[in-house]
């Protein structure tokens, strides 16, 4: 399986543990008023869900230690959570951890799952922290960019209310050249048997489609960011970007060769 080809499959936003059973429909829009293809349905979960490796986690919640020191940075939001992988590995560093997540299922398990985070189930999109209630913000595995470009700006002006003068909020997004160089169709073969994908770009927009056996599908939409742009669009909230790297390396620059790009951006 080629690095980068099945979005949903390989970068996944929160994926559930193998002993968590499946829900029906995982669905990740932010407010139900304001629907989005970004669904992730119980054939999603049999055909590519894998299991995340504690080696990946610990990359990902090193990189944001390092960008969000204690004890500076002690009071972050984790959005869209999921079932508290990161929120999780945080707390035992010793920040203080809330978990933003609307799915009932996921944030039903990450309760369970306990280990020092507390979790708020709420849309994204409706709840509001209290002005400077937090130190630093983390959006992980490509949890922003549903909206469209309204949206999502307002979505990364509460983000940075609810953060302090001299805070930070982390996004790891897909990154657009990239997925510019890979577009188009393939048949993929998993165990659970084959997946016919169809993956395009329009303009700073990423559409995949994937289509099981017996006529069953996924649709799932972002907008993109080029590191210009994710400038300008902080910019306009009264953000600057520190970071733009790619790997959870801030040494490594974003690359057309590398599917993420994380981003940094401060108040």
């Amino acid at each position: 399986m080629r690095c980068g080809i099945v979005v949903a499959a390989v970068y996944d936003r929160r994926r559930f543990g193998t002993n968590v059973e499946m829900p029906t429909v995982i669905d990740r829009r932010y407010s139900d008023d304001m629907p989005v293809p970004n669904a992730y349905s119980s054939r999603w979960f049999e055909f590519f869900h894998l299991s995340i490796a504690e080696t990946r986690t610990e990359k990902e919640v090193a990189f944001i230690c390092g960008c969000a020191p204690q004890p500076q940075f002690r009071k972050v939001l984790d959005v869209c959570c999921g079932i508290g992988r990161h929120a999780r590995a945080l707390a035992r560093r010793g920040y203080a951890v809330t978990g933003l997540e609307r799915d009932p299922v996921a944030i039903g398990k990450a309760r369970e799952m306990e280990g020092g985070p507390g979790y708020i189930q709420a849309n994204v999109r409706d709840y509001r922290p209290e002005a400077a209630e937090y130190d630093l913000a983390i959006v992980m595995s490509q949890s922003f960019g549903c909206f469209d470009a309204a949206g999502n700006r307002d979505l990364l002006q509460w983000l940075r209310n609810g953060i302090r003068h001299g805070g930070r909020i982390i996004l790891d997004l897909w990154n657009p050249e990239f997925f510019a160089a890979h577009q188009g169709q393939r048949d993929l073969q998993t165990q659970a048997g084959l997946v016919h994908e169809t993956k395009r770009l329009e303009g700073n927009r990423l559409f995949v489609t994937l289509d099981y056996p017996h006529g069953e599908g996924d649709d799932f939409e972002w907008q993109l960011f080029a590191p210009s742009e994710m400038r300008s669009l902080g910019e306009s909230v009264g953000l600057h970007v520190t970071i733009a790297c790619t790997d959870f390396d801030p040494a490594t620059g974003p690359s057309p060769e590398k599917p993420r790009i994380q981003f940094v951006l401060q108040k």
